[in-house]
């Protein structure tokens, strides 16, 4: 055997891409970085006594691969939820379980995705469905937001800028619901306006709800897909906000010919149906009492971060979001503060966060942050808060002075 080793150059597909491999991820002290919930509201021993009675019932069929499109009777729940929470109605043969809310916009993007397609999505958008896009090779625009997300007129002005530019945009993907990073909800009125404006220019949507079921003030707003059955809205939700990530449960449900092309980019069988045992188990018997958990928790840590910055960056020129659900707190410092600059710094000193410039297709936002407030305790929430204003001020960002 030749001791040298194999070269592939030249052999790499032209859309791979070298990555990184390293160990576990770093995390600082104080953790405001990750996108995850709270470890400790996870139903452990809920699911480990409902994986046992999906097993005790129907394990043998794990010597099957699993139905393509998922657990049979977990879509039939999904079906059912979907009707009573978010007001649509669709057959179970009409959802696909997925690995995630990733893989289910993954599966999507690619069916509606070609190379140097334009796709727009907020101006601010979760980094790594904006990853996904790009990608599949398109060029991705933000549209304006505002505190209370999309701003329709603007979008409309968007759109017909760039057809009369030779770039009709695709399609849109959004995050209506508690938007990642921003946390904003887009009022029912805004979807209706958005909808017209995207049944007139031809270009589908796509929502991804994920977040929706952590809302803990205020009544939720009705799904872009409840208000239009047409088949333009592709729709995309996961149980790894109210459960667990790792559990890699999401699901979609478009018209037939969307799911057939997405479908076909899907490699291999079904999603994981050991936790779709668990998680179908454990949802028919303790759903809405855990969401209440969940989101208890939530809006106490929310209320310890967001009180907490007005301590600390009161009188600063800081504004920040309070949103009515979800995970996440959008911070907009002054324009002359660079928290790409600041964020490793940050984290050296054991504050960690997010820079809005990960978020930014337009190539915006250096001076935006997103915070994770659910990951924490109430408790690091607040120190962490003030350890950040400590160490911005002290890189003299700008003066810190509580009570100003």
């Amino acid at each position: 055997m030749s001791a040298l080793s194999f070269s592939y150059d030249g052999l790499f597909s032209k859309r791979s891409l070298e990555v990184v491999l390293g160990g576990a991820v770093k995390h600082a002290k104080y953790d405001f970085a990750v996108a995850y919930p709270d470890p400790e509201t996870i139903p452990l021993a809920g699911l480990e006594r409902a994986l046992h009675e999906g097993l005790a019932r129907e394990g043998k069929n794990l010597a099957y691969y699993p139905h393509q499109q998922g657990l049979p009777e977990l879509r039939e729940l999904i079906s059912a939820k979907l009707e009573r929470d978010r007001g649509f109605t669709v057959a179970p043969d009409e959802i696909v379980l997925t690995n995630g809310s990733g893989e289910a916009n993954f599966l999507v993007i690619q069916a509606l995705t070609n190379p140097g397609d334009t796709v727009l999505t907020e101006e601010y958008v979760y980094s790594g469905t904006l990853s996904q896009i790009r990608r599949a090779g398109a060029n991705v625009v933000g549209t304006p937001l505002d505190d209370e997300g999309i701003v329709p007129d603007a979008l409309d002005d968007l759109i017909e800028r760039l057809t009369d530019e030779g770039n009709k945009p695709k399609y849109l993907y959004t995050i209506p619901e508690f938007q990642n990073p921003t946390g904003s909800v887009l009022p029912g009125s805004r979807r209706e306006r958005i909808l017209e404006i995207c049944h007139r220019h031809g270009m589908p949507l796509l929502e991804d709800d994920c977040y929706v079921d952590l809302r803990y003030e205020g009544d939720p707003q009705p799904a872009f897909r409840s208000i239009d059955d047409s088949g333009i809205v592709n729709y995309v939700a996961s149980f790894s906000k109210i459960l667990a990530p790792g559990l890699r449960l999401g699901y979609f449900t478009a018209s037939e010919p969307v799911l057939k092309r997405a479908m076909s980019f899907r490699p291999g069988s079904g999603p994981n149906q050991f936790a779709a045992l668990a998680v179908l188990d454990y949802l028919k018997a303790e759903m809405y009492q855990h969401i209440s958990d969940v989101t208890s928790a939530l809006v106490t840590k929310r209320d310890a971060m967001v009180s907490t910055l007005g301590e600390s960056f009161g009188g600063t020129g800081t504004a920040w979001s309070r949103p009515p659900g979800g995970l996440y707190v959008w911070v907009t410092f002054p324009e002359q503060v660079d928290v790409n600059k600041l964020q490793p710094i940050a984290f050296a000193a054991g504050v960690g966060f997010s820079s809005g410039a990960n978020f930014a297709p337009n190539n915006n936002g250096d001076h935006c942050a997103r915070l994770c407030f659910g990951y924490e305790s109430p408790q690091k929430n607040r120190e962490g808060i003030s350890l950040l204003a400590d160490v911005m001020e002290r890189e003299g960002a700008f003066r810190v002075a509580p009570g100003d």
